[in-house]
């Protein structure tokens, strides 16, 4: 069987937020399994094994891997789990979409406050919660940060795991739970990425704007941020902006009122910020 191409779902916890803060509607839950079934649908004739890992089963997977562990947590992630203690770590670009490292998310603190305030928290031992372990790159760098400032890292838990990254962090002695395990994987995203102007969309522009470069043309790279087949990323792109211009047309139906360019939750790069209608723009 081919390696499978994996997408964790994610936009409706990031826009039932987003819509609560700003006033908006959202559509019914069935909305949203329909436009998964047509994009599920759409991979499948791009990966032959594509799988789309559900919302519920990473968090309530996550919630209870954390509650067995019995030790105060540290979330990576906030989109499935939340906790007190949280790391707020974004991948920066910059305009030409070239890789700028990491940074803080938009809108928390400067990573430094944000280890100061772990390190003030007197928690000496945590879990620290992923929602996917892929290289475990980011991983090992955590870890050996939080060992610096005096916090011990007996645990990881994570939504999805590839056997890549799993390997690499059990080479530093530490036990890792995951919901979903993977041996091998075309690629692993996250659905946000594929949704301009949803919450965290995409990689983050260098600056303190809240800017997203999401992961399709014309504004980021299809081909080497999700492994899209070069002849396919334009077509898919497109059928990635009718999507997300379906979801936001069904969002202002269900308002009553249009949603603006400043409203979204991630501004898109190259896009107004202003009070353009952002479905007239996609």
């Amino acid at each position: 069987m081919d390696k499978p191409y994996v997408v964790s779902a994610d936009i409706y916890l990031l826009m039932e937020k987003w819509a609560a803060q700003h006033s908006f509607v959202l559509p019914a839950r069935e909305f949203f399994c329909q436009l998964r079934e047509e994009f599920s649908n759409y991979m499948r004739r791009v990966f032959s094994n594509f799988e789309l890992v559900s919302e519920d089963e990473i968090s309530r997977g996550l919630a209870g891997l954390v509650a067995e562990s019995g030790l105060p947590s540290v979330s990576l992630d906030r989109v499935y789990f939340e906790s007190e203690l949280n790391l707020e770590v974004a991948r920066l670009v910059d305009q030409n979409g070239k890789d700028r490292g990491l940074g803080h998310r938009s809108e928390t603190a400067p990573l430094a406050q944000q280890i100061r305030k772990l390190q003030m928290s007197g928690v000496r031992e945590v879990v620290v919660v992923d929602d996917v372990i892929f290289t475990g790159a980011l991983l090992e760098r955590i870890i050996e940060l939080f060992s610096r400032i005096g916090i011990r890292v007996p645990l990881i838990c994570a939504g999805i795991g590839i056997a890549e990254g799993i390997n690499r962090i059990n080479g530093t002695k530490r036990e890792i739970r995951c919901v979903r395990t993977y041996e091998e994987v075309i690629d692993e995203v996250c659905e946000r990425d594929f949704y301009p102007g949803v919450p965290l969309s995409g990689r983050l522009l260098v600056g303190d704007d809240n800017i997203g470069v999401p992961y399709l043309l014309p504004f980021g790279k299809p081909e080497s941020w999700a492994t899209i087949p070069s002849e396919k990323a334009r077509d898919f792109s497109r059928f990635c902006l009718h999507q997300t211009a379906t979801l936001f047309d069904e969002i202002e139906r269900h308002s009553g009122k249009p949603v603006l360019c400043r409203d979204l939750g991630r501004k898109v790069i190259g896009l107004p910020m202003d009070e353009t209608l952002y479905a007239d723009i996609l």
